[in-house]
């Protein structure tokens, strides 16, 4: 008599959502009437706008927050370096960011396929959020599925019903950025669902979520320098 064995197979990973919605149900009116209207004030306008908001993904890409931030303002003025990339290479350099390589090569390639067609990078009236964001990580080189939702995100702060996934948010849902990545859009419904049935923006419930666990109870300790120079907090109408 032959006996036969089956090797077990690894039990798949599953979100787990306990967390995700009591985070929902504690976001207070305040704080949805403030984000929304701080990140719609600073929605990008024209196609030099939504160019450094691409710029700022870029540049946010496997760094801390702070250099996330020190690199953009060494690059957000684009004119200076444009085609002149040994000078994009050195601002990069001197940021400390890391990659240098890389998103050199990276910020090249998009910068000439959007500057050949800027409407390219907008969403059309046709698309859902999902397919404008799978189109975007298709075309361009360096920002994956996270890093194309987050430049989707800041140009349209109130409206992208998409989130950009980094660890922390895999983390509230249980799971491994490194090891769940295939659940990505799977939590990104769930995310998308809860806001709908909390009536608060996608990206401003992230922004909630992480301004929270950096201890900030707004976003401009790293988002001010997307402000404009005539941008005035006090006078915002929430």
């Amino acid at each position: 008599m032959t006996t036969t064995t089956t090797t077990p197979t690894k039990q798949q990973a599953t979100m787990q959502t306990e967390e995700a919605e009591a985070f929902f149900a504690s976001i207070t009116d305040q704080e949805r009437r403030l984000q929304a209207a701080y990140w719609s004030a600073l929605k990008p306008l024209n196609d030099t706008e939504r160019f450094q908001r691409a710029l700022f993904a870029y540049t946010s890409v496997h760094t801390s927050w702070k250099s996330n931030i020190t690199a953009y303002s060494l690059i957000k003025d684009w004119w200076v370096w444009m085609n002149k990339w040994d000078v994009l290479e050195d601002k990069i350099k001197e940021s400390g960011a890391g990659l240098f390589r890389n998103r050199v090569r990276f910020i090249k390639d998009f910068s000439e396929k959007y500057w050949s067609n800027p409407t390219f990078y907008s969403k059309s009236e046709t698309e859902t959020w999902v397919d404008y964001r799978n189109r975007i990580e298709d075309t361009i080189l360096g920002l994956g599925m996270a890093k194309s939702s987050f430049f989707i995100e800041m140009v349209y702060p109130t409206e992208a019903e998409i989130t950009c996934l980094d660890t922390h948010l895999f983390q509230l849902y249980g799971l491994d950025q490194s090891k769940n990545a295939k659940l990505y859009q799977e939590i990104e419904r769930h995310w998308v669902r809860m806001c709908f049935e909390y009536k608060v923006p996608c990206y401003v419930a992230r922004c909630i979520y992480w301004d929270r666990k950096q201890g900030y109870t707004d976003s401009r300790y790293w988002s001010y320098v997307l402000e404009k120079p005539t941008f005035v907090y006090d006078e915002l109408q929430y």
